[in-house]
């Protein structure tokens, strides 16, 4: 029972959850796209390849994207608040790496505030971050290319960013200036865009019209507003000390010596250039 509640503290903490939290409706979203991110975050051991399901919601003026399961965690998380059995489906057992299990914590808006990007994301021990970017900052270069995705006639395109160059294929016939993760600023919907060094990709495998349920939407939370800069250092500095900050809030050390093996190995990140 401990190990349960202490896999369900952890994924409500990655999350980023707390009770009582309040959510602004952003847009309505058109579109549902699902994407498997495959990525490889030790450069030590590349052979280590691991994946995830992640999901884009396209409206008519703003987007978000996150973790599939984030989202599902958090949908059922803000049910049983509602219906008030939070308690019951915390303790129950549901809770667990296989059913709720996610990476990464980032949650992407586009076009929010207009023509900005703001990404929110939670550092395990530190806190939650929110930032803002330049939207469409890719200077993307389309080539002559084309091949087939999933039944899409796609084109190539590529660019740098992040210190890395990257490749991506997109089908005009779907005409959304969208992508997976930050990706955006094409003629047409990105399917399949991955790294040259085949370190990360993110692949289509699904597009449909979203539950008339469900919506775009901000949660009303405390941040630390810092710049992208800001955060790949209090990133950088978690990951670092995790395993003392650990020990320091009442946890094994072997939980906590475990916690900086995974930080540790996380060395790989998908944006490179951090400084």
């Amino acid at each position: 029972m401990k190990k349960i509640v202490l896999i369900a503290a952890l994924l409500l903490m990655i999350c980023g959850c707390s009770l009582g939290q309040s959510y602004t409706v952003l847009d309505k979203p058109k579109l549902l796209v699902q994407y498997e991110l495959t990525y490889k975050e030790d450069s030590t051991h590349l052979d280590y390849v691991n994946h995830e399901n992640q999901m884009l919601l396209v409206g008519n003026t703003v987007s978000s994207y996150q973790s599939f399961n984030r989202y599902r965690l958090m949908s059922d998380y803000r049910k049983a608040i509602e219906e008030g059995n939070f308690d019951a489906w915390r303790l129950g057992g549901g809770i667990t790496p296989e059913s709720y299990g996610a990476r990464y914590s980032y949650v992407i808006f586009k076009n929010y505030p207009k023509g900005k990007m703001t990404v929110t994301e939670n550092v395990l021990t530190v806190g939650s971050f929110v930032y803002e970017e330049e939207l469409n900052s890719f200077d993307w270069q389309i080539l002559d290319d084309t091949m087939l995705v999933d039944g899409y006639r796609s084109q190539k395109a590529v660019c740098s960013f992040g210190g890395r160059t990257w490749e991506a294929w997109f089908a005009d016939e779907l005409p959304f200036d969208e992508g997976p993760w930050k990706f955006s600023g094409l003629p047409g919907l990105i399917l399949k865009v991955a790294d040259t060094r085949g370190h990360y990709s993110f692949e289509m495998i699904s597009i449909e019209v979203p539950d008339e349920n469900m919506k775009i939407e901000w949660e009303d939370k405390n941040r630390m507003k810092t710049t992208k800069k800001g955060f790949f250092k209090a990133e950088d500095l978690g990951r670092s000390t995790i395993q003392d900050n650990m020990e320091g809030t009442g946890n094994s050390l072997e939980m906590a010596k475990a916690a900086g093996a995974i930080a540790a190995s996380r060395n790989n990140p998908i944006e490179l250039d951090r400084k």
